[in-house]
């Protein structure tokens, strides 16, 4: 029986046990329900995250496009990106105003102010990605995205981007093409390597010495020279590479990136030597195209200038080619980037005066007439501006115009006495010109004038370089009975205030009994040479244009080699003679400083220091194309549809020929060497005599047309012109008597006082050894950068006072074009016809001269690269584009005189207009001894040139995830 107290024990029990068991249910429903409402909010949170992450992904994408089309994006611009059709597209996803917390666009971005309110660029080293350790120009931008679901869910990401602007010439060498070394003395120009394509290492017998990073987009390849001769014979010297800073190791020719040249099999210890064995000092990229692998990089990445980028759709030679018509509406960005738009002073001339005015952005004066220039100054449609320009500050005077060049020849036949090709009075210098100088600094183009009178009104005439006073005018000289110094007499400029010289004044003037034979005096009486006969044209002969082999005429390669040593055959050829237009720097750098003229200082932006100073210029005179526009768009056309700003003939290297001779047909693929443009056109239409509309002169009723036209022809061709020496008429030339541009002149001084028959146009430097252009607004001395479609000379000292490079930051100089050739302090025009193609009679040492220095980054074209003919007889390195040490041109006998360099050597492009194939060393020139070096001051933003070209990227620095409350 049991006790009274256990009465309702197994009730309390059964409670307790139903209790716990309760307990255990509830729990495991409480944990399962927890589970599921944490399920639901990880795939709600993942749902948010996915969603801000494409977000994200697409704002840097926007980000990474604004910057690629313009490098100095305003606030607004930027802010336009956070707009909601910005936003991506994703069921389910809404995307929350950052700034807000409702739904919006759900991006925001932050960027530091400039005194503007727009994105403030700073210079700062870079400290990740592919440019890490350069110096560029950034600016950071904090993005924000918030995502969240129907449901609840919520995400918030940011990332910190940074945009940068590398400079161009932050690199010792730069190429956008293949890109080679092989010198045969020591080579050590300093600074970073890089090639959006292969690099070729080898070195003659010395050493090459790469002394800081190198890379390569394509192959890095040891075993053979560009035109495929093997690096085992002649090129054996020794090629440093670094292994650290100061550290050196000698690469071996196993240590490439293929096992052999271009289409060997990639080297299987690559990843070891580039990475491992040398540190990442050298390393190649992931380039595929038919004739790369892309399979072994070792991380190089291509570097793409802002013109080139897909967002602007151009091409590096964009740079320095004039814009479209149209252009200004159809692609702002990309006019934005040439230097016709940035230019402080532009200085344009066309044989149709609608190829200036139909640019974007020119100012509506019209341009001048040259040809009506080429008639006594008191005529009266002698332009009236450049009369009354004349007497402005620093203006050559009423008294001290003088016309242009014009024929003194007679009215029917040739005559070799005075040796003109076209009748008398016809102009010799025609054309239209346009200058115009920008006084408000904007985006795409800023404000311009137009100040073509002004500039004529402080002179065009240059001075006599070969006085001659026994020979009675209009009767031509001979050529001097040996090489000339750079001034024989000392004759002065007729107008020294001169900016640009259009002409000099011949040998042997009307006044030639003063002077010495100068025929130039400008103190009292004041004697300046009056007639259009008194004058010729500025022309040199470059033996590297003008002839297609390294062989003398008579096809020897050396020994008698011009007229001085009785080779009959040794006159300078027609596609040989440039024609240039001398600028005057130091006169130009007193015209941006107001000494003198009106407009120049104008033209200094106070607030914007790179804006100070760049000069464009484009000389298409005689560049006529006559049909329908090209396969591709490329070459694109002029206003006129007659102007490439392209030579327009290709058929130049024809490796078959031991002689050059051309083997191609209009319209046909263009053989090895020759595609300068990519397009697999071979171009003809350049090769054609005088086909272009030269303006009618006063009085004259000076045909349109061909200039030597049935009309207008002299008899010259077969008396005074020759046809080749070794080549017959390539079948494409169907004009009249079918001259083309290796013709040759039996007097070399005829070439000098007329016109070109084709497109043989220049820009030469000269009087710039001393650049003062005062004080930029960054508180150092304003450089200066000079651009040009065509070839370019400069002739003497360059930015180098005293012949010396002197102290850094002190004003950077530039020059971009599309072939570079340095001529040295000894230099003179006349010698280069003497010595057509003897080098001898080209002797930088006539004058005593052991030095000539430069200080300037050069961006220029080279040549393609071929493999190297069979058949006949070639140098080691003949189908190369000469390598880096020959990049930049010489046609002189330096005889071991010293060539001071200090700059950045960048190759851009291939030649469009000088482009004559690389030869060396019986016709063209003996090579300097080098001192060449990179301008370190260029690490250091501050002192880099003005206007600069950039490569622009976006870089990631940071990305953070916010966990927010549900």
């Amino acid at each position: 029986m049991k006790m009274k107290r256990e009465t309702g024990m197994a009730l309390i029990t059964a409670l307790l046990v139903l209790m716990l068991i309760s307990s255990i249910i509830i729990g495991f429903t409480w944990l399962v329900m927890t589970d599921q409402a944490m399920g639901g909010y990880t795939n709600r949170r993942q749902a948010s995250f996915y969603g801000a992450e494409a977000g994200m992904e697409k704002l840097t994408a926007n980000l990474n496009t604004l910057f690629g089309s313009n490098y100095a994006p305003t606030a607004g611009e930027v802010n336009a990106l956070v707009a909601v059709a910005n936003d991506p597209a994703f069921p389910g996803i809404t995307f929350i105003d950052p700034n807000i917390g409702t739904p919006g666009s759900g991006y925001a971005i932050a960027f530091p102010p400039d005194a503007n309110g727009n994105p403030l660029a700073q210079n700062h080293t870079i400290t990740a990605g592919p440019y890490q350790g350069m110096t560029g120009l950034l600016t950071p931008y904090t993005l924000t995205v918030i995502a969240g679901t129907a449901t609840g869910g919520e995400v918030k990401l940011q990332r910190v981007v940074n945009t940068v602007g590398i400079p161009l010439f932050q690199f010792g060498i730069f190429s956008q093409t293949d890109l080679s070394f092989f010198a045969g003395p020591n080579f050590n120009f300093g600074g970073r390597v890089h090639t959006n394509a292969n690099l070729y290492l080898a070195e003659g017998g010395a050493t090459l010495t790469l002394g800081d990073k190198v890379t390569a987009v394509g192959e890095v390849i040891r075993t053979n020279l560009s035109n495929g001769w093997p690096t085992g014979t002649g090129y054996t010297g020794v090629v440093n590479v670094l292994t650290a800073p100061g550290t050196y190791r000698a690469m071996g020719m196993a240590e490439g990136s293929l096992t052999g040249t271009l289409g060997s099999a990639a080297n299987p210890n690559w990843q070891n030597i580039s990475v491992g064995t040398y540190n990442g000092y050298i390393r190649d990229g992931d380039l595929v195209l038919p004739q790369y692998t892309g399979k072994n990089s070792t991380g190089a990445t291509s570097l793409n200038l802002t013109i080139a980028t897909p967002q602007l759709g151009g091409t590096p030679v964009d740079l320095i080619r004039r814009p479209v018509a149209g252009e200004l509406a159809a692609a702002p960005g990309k006019l934005g980037e040439r230097y016709y738009a940035v230019a402080s002073l532009r200085i344009l001339l066309s044989d149709n005066a609608a190829d200036i005015t139909g640019l974007p952005c020119a100012t509506a004066t019209a341009p001048i007439d040259l040809s009506l220039m080429a008639q006594p100054v008191g005529a009266a449609t002698f332009p009236a501006a450049v009369t009354a320009a004349a007497t402005e500050a620093g203006g050559v005077g009423v008294a001290g115009l003088v016309p242009l060049a014009a024929s003194g020849g007679g009215a029917a036949a040739y005559n070799s006495t005075n040796g003109y090709w076209v009748k008398g009075t016809t102009p010799i210098i025609t054309g239209y010109i346009k200058i115009e100088a920008q006084t408000a600094y904007g985006v795409p183009c800023g404000t311009y004038k137009d100040v073509t009178a002004e500039i004529l009104g402080l002179g065009y005439a240059g001075k006599n370089i070969n006085p001659n006073t026994t020979i009675v005018p209009p009767t031509l000289p001979g050529l001097p009975g040996g090489q000339v110094s750079v001034n024989p007499q000392g004759c002065v400029d007729p107008h020294p205030n001169a900016v640009i010289r259009l002409e000099r004044v011949r040998d042997n003037p009307s006044t030639q009994a003063v002077s010495n034979g100068c025929g130039v005096k400008l103190t009292a009486p004041v004697t300046i040479p009056p007639l259009s006969t008194d004058y010729w044209p500025n022309a040199l002969f470059d033996p590297r244009e003008g002839n297609p082999r390294d062989y003398c005429p008579d096809g020897t390669t050396g020994g008698a080699c011009s007229l001085a040593d009785g080779d009959a055959t040794a006159g300078p050829t027609l596609g040989g003679t440039m024609y240039y237009v001398e600028l005057d720097v130091n006169n130009l750098a007193r015209w941006f400083t107001g000494v003198i003229g009106t407009s120049g200082t104008s033209a200094k932006d106070p607030n914007t220091a790179p804006n100070d100073f760049t000069v464009y210029f484009s000389d298409r005179r005689g560049n006529y194309y006559n049909g329908a526009a090209f396969a591709g768009g490329w070459p694109p056309l002029s206003p006129s549809l007659n102007e490439t700003g392209e030579y327009g003939w290709n058929d130049t290297i024809n490796d078959a020929s031991q002689y050059g001779c051309p083997n191609g047909t209009a319209g046909s693929a263009p053989g090895p060497g020759e595609d300068f443009d990519g397009t697999g056109i071979q171009y003809t239409y350049g090769a054609q005599a005088g086909q272009y509309p030269f303006p009618t002169a006063p009085g004259v009723g000076y045909a349109t047309g061909n200039l030597y036209n049935a009309a207008n022809a002299f008899g010259v061709f077969n008396t005074a012109i020759l046809s080749n020496w070794k080549c017959g008429n390539p079948a494409y030339i169907t004009t009249g008597v079918k001259v083309w541009p290796w013709w040759y002149v039996v007097n070399p001084m005829e070439a000098r006082e007329n016109p070109p028959l084709f497109f043989r146009r220049a820009l030469k430097l000269v009087n710039g050894s001393t650049i003062n252009l005062g004080v930029c607004p960054n508180l150092v001395n304003c450089g200066l950068t000079i651009a040009t479609e065509d070839p370019m000379y400069i002739q003497g000292d360059y930015n180098a006072p005293g012949g010396a490079f002197g102290a850094s930051c002190v004003g950077a100089a530039a020059v971009l074009a599309d072939s570079f050739t340095f001529l040295s302090d000894s230099w003179n025009d006349v010698n280069s016809f003497l010595s057509t193609y003897d080098t001898n009679k080209r002797s930088v040492a006539v004058n005593g001269v052991t030095q000539t220095t430069y200080r300037v980054a050069i961006a220029a074209g080279k040549g393609v690269s071929f493999t190297q003919p069979v058949g006949y007889a070639t140098y080691q390195d003949f189908g190369t584009d000469g390598g880096v040490h020959n990049f930049l041109r010489y046609i002189e006998n330096w005889g071991g005189a010293t060539l001071n360099y200090r700059g950045s050597i960048v190759s851009l492009y291939y030649n469009r207009q000088g482009s004559g194939d690389y030869k060396c060393c019986t016709t063209v020139y003996s090579p300097p001894s080098r001192g060449y070096n990179f301008d370190t001051d260029f690490l250091t933003p501050a002192c880099l040139p003005p206007h600069t070209p950039m490569f622009r990227t976006v870089n990631t620095i940071g990305f953070t995830e916010y966990m927010l409350p549900q």
